[in-house]
């Protein structure tokens, strides 16, 4: 029996799902352990990856498609991570219900959808109004990694860095593992524009 189809595309506005806000300590094995967050985990493989090299992190993924999320889940549940989990949501609109002030030790944005056309625009991630979320959510000295195969729209978002206070450019992070997506574009010799940031004291 074959899998049913998962969309490539959701739009975030149209998302109505309630966010269901998890009790962090049920949730990880060792609720006090520094949090990441993956936006838009989608397979889960930098999420997983992540938290089995790094068991003195917690690692949250969020992802807009229920049944992706809940094959995530599945996923974390047979590799037995303790400090992995998932939520579906509208990260958008759901951020500031998941996580308090300088909770986070890092946010990942990899490979979020460009909405390439220009009607569409208003339906991407990365917004003054999410940065200044995640700024809120970051620690000071937390990182915001961002990664992408559109030019343009990496143009876009190291602009919209740029003009946000909060945050001082740094190199891109060594060592992270590669996201499903990283490695379909690594195979076909794209171009991938990686950027981050450090939540400034």
């Amino acid at each position: 029996m074959s899998r049913p189809r998962i969309r490539q595309h959701v739009n975030p506005l149209t998302f109505r799902g309630e966010v269901e806000v998890p009790v962090w300590e049920e949730v990880f094995a060792r609720p006090d352990l520094p949090r990441e967050v993956d936006v838009g985990c989608a397979h889960g493989d930098f999420l997983l990856r992540r938290a089995s090299e790094r068991p003195d992190l917690n690692l949250v993924g969020l992802e807009i498609r229920k049944p992706m999320a809940e094959r995530v889940r599945r996923k974390i549940e047979r590799a037995g991570l303790g400090n992995a989990a998932v939520v579906v949501c509208n990260a958008n609109t759901a951020w500031r219900s998941l996580f308090g002030p300088s909770s986070l030790q890092a946010v990942y944005v990899h490979f979020p959808d460009p909405w390439f056309k220009k009607k569409h625009r208003k339906r991407r991630i990365m917004t003054p109004a999410f940065v200044e979320d995640i700024a809120r959510t970051l620690a000071p000295g937390g990182v915001l990694r961002f990664m992408t195969d559109h030019g343009e729209y990496a143009e876009e978002v190291v602009d919209l860095l740029a003009r946000a206070v909060a945050f001082e450019e740094v190199p891109d992070p060594e060592g992270l593992p590669a996201t499903h997506r990283e490695e379909w574009h690594a195979g076909r010799g794209d171009a991938i524009h990686r950027a981050a940031w450090r939540r400034r004291p």
